[in-house]
């Protein structure tokens, strides 16, 4: 996960405590960076030093500044959340939405090539980091080149330029977010708690070997668990950084534990950083937020990553975008609707910034991570349909050259349908038997006897994924493929009601709570759809984008 990614680096680097050197030195940087704000990145976690392959660090490309990206959208931002916002509403038509491919001339981190991330997903990029609105995230779309470094970095101890190469043996940000850094530094000294930087920019070559580290130790799939890939770290960006207070960097348990968030530190941070241009990249999902603490999480929820960014909870970590652009996020986390599962993250903000959309229709919450050889069947790769070990271990969505999911070649098809039974459902079960092609694309709900369920009142349109979770909307997005269902006859108002995921229950306990497109499960497919008891007849139907399609297969359940 994001947080724990900077583990493995943290120890490799003094700790940085505040001090009056460091708001002197930084207070120099400030007096020509106030008028930028900052924005949300990943978080991190510190793990032993990695001695990790060099890369190249080098001079990026300059693109879009991020007042020139954000400027276009505040229409789509008040109209409401992004992932209700019609597609008609300023969203790009760019061929090229997710910035123009680049490929790198080979394969600088090959430990993680091969069997677990393919050549492809690797060597391709599609973010300029020079843009303070950059998104980094973990999907094959949202990766830094190998060979990007920011060339406006500082070491935070004296505010002198630094190389990408320095700065991995000291503490470094680009200028303009040490000058926030070193504002905020100085608030939280004034207010008795003493800030300390964990960890700043790390460069690709040292995500590299911190990764790798991590696999090293207790294999690959779960170190994908603790560490963010190469070139998808946004302290690669040089402008997130991992924030502490000294107190809670006494504890000897180390600072990457629960609990940050409840302290005065914490929640300075939480509701103070924005107001200096810094956002907060992983908050909690509403879903997972304890009923009588919103910082810390339920215990009875089995998985607690956040499907809108990909990772768990890091109320250190924090992101510089500018004190402009921060308080246009402000404003439209405060019109999506606080606490509840509308609620929008800092990837979700951009994504309307940018215009991001899949194509006709209501766009995707967010991207899914890159196919890694352990998340098959809600990942993502820029690789070739059958070159991906995930395609016959439950499914890849495989994108085009700019990012985008590639059609299926064919549509799935009804095999059969009939009324069933299962012990942990007091209502009926609806038996599909599908033959699912290659390629094709579904999305939430997923629902199961052993997961997500409809009860009486409940459709597509209003569900709970989780017991004591509030009901949330799935509206259709295009190309995505369900299997739907209506009593007959239908008197409730909502065609087609009870709307299912052609994908694996357990899928569902993290994409139950964003809706976004995933890979259907191929072949030969069985889904058990529990509805309510009343019907004693139903129609099933294939959909595509909200669309039936074909005829109607009617079930008797009485």
């Amino acid at each position: 996960m994001a947080g724990h990614e900077e583990r493995a680096v943290a120890s490799s680097r003094a700790a940085l405590s505040l001090s009056l050197s460091l708001i002197a030195v930084t207070a120099l940087v400030v007096a020509t960076a106030c008028g930028r704000a900052d924005a949300p990145t990943p978080t991190s976690t510190a793990t032993p030093t990695p001695t990790a392959t060099p890369t190249a660090t080098s001079t990026a490309t300059p693109t879009p500044t991020a007042d020139a990206s954000a400027t276009t959208s505040a229409a789509v931002l008040d109209a409401g959340p992004p992932s209700l916002a019609s597609a008609d509403a300023g969203l790009t038509t760019s061929p090229d939405p997710f910035g123009r491919a680049r490929t790198a001339p080979r394969t600088y981190c090959s430990g993680v090539a091969g069997k677990h991330v393919t050549d492809r997903d690797l060597r391709t990029s599609f973010v300029s980091g020079d843009d303070l609105l950059a998104i980094v995230n973990r999907s094959p779309t949202g990766q830094l080149a190998p060979d990007w470094a920011p060339t406006d970095l500082v070491d935070l101890r004296t505010g002198q330029s630094a190389s990408a190469t320095d700065c991995e043996k000291v503490q470094c940000l680009r200028k303009e977010a040490a000058g926030a850094l070193g504002e905020l530094l100085g608030e939280m000294k004034k207010r008795g708690f003493a800030g300390k930087v964990e960890s700043a920019f790390r460069g690709y070559g040292t995500q590299c070997g911190t990764f790798l580290r991590w696999a090293g130790k207790g294999g690959f799939c779960e170190a994908t668990e603790q560490s963010a890939l190469p070139g998808h770290s946004q302290h690669q960006l040089g402008t997130t950084v991992d924030l502490f207070s000294e107190e809670w960097a006494k504890d000897e348990r180390g600072v990457f534990r629960e609990g940050f968030g409840c302290t005065p530190a914490g929640k300075f941070l939480q509701e103070h950083a924005i107001e200096l241009g810094f956002v907060m990249p992983y908050p909690i999902h509403p879903d997972d937020r304890h009923p009588k603490q919103s910082c810390v999480v339920r215990w009875d929820i089995p998985i607690n990553i956040n499907p809108k960014t990909g990772y768990r909870f890091e109320h250190w970590h924090i992101r510089y975008v500018g004190k402009e652009p921060a308080s246009r996020f402000a404003k439209a986390l405060a019109a999506s609707g606080l606490g509840t599962p509308n609620e929008i993250t800092v990837e979700q903000w951009l994504r309307a910034e940018k215009g991001l959309v899949s194509g006709p229709g209501v766009p995707p919450d967010a991207e899914l991570p890159v196919c890694d050889g352990c998340n098959c069947g809600a990942c993502s790769t820029l690789s070739a349909p059958g070159e991906n070990a995930c395609d016959k271990k439950g499914g890849a969505l495989h994108l085009d050259e700019h990012g985008r999911p590639l059609p299926a070649s064919n549509a799935p098809q009804i095999l059969a349908a009939h009324a069933a039974s299962a012990k942990k459902w007091k209502g009926h079960i609806v038996e599909v038997k599908l033959a699912v092609p290659d390629g094709v694309a579904t999305q939430p709900p997923v629902v199961g006897p052993d997961g997500a369920g409809y009860v009486t009142g409940s459709s597509f349109e209003r569900l709970s994924p989780y017991p004591e979770s509030p009901a949330r909307a799935f509206p259709p997005i295009s190309g995505a493929w369900v299997v739907a269902i209506e009593p007959v006859p239908n008197e409730g108002g909502v065609a087609w009601p009870w709307r299912a995921a052609i994908s694996a229950t357990i899928v569902g306990q993290t994409y139950d709570r964003a809706n976004v497109l995933l890979p259907a499960r191929p072949g030969n497919v069985t889904l058990k759809v529990p509805i309510p008891d009343a019907p004693s007849k139903v129609r099933v139907v294939l959909m595509e984008g909200g669309v039936a399609k074909g005829e109607p297969l009617t079930v008797e359940l009485r």
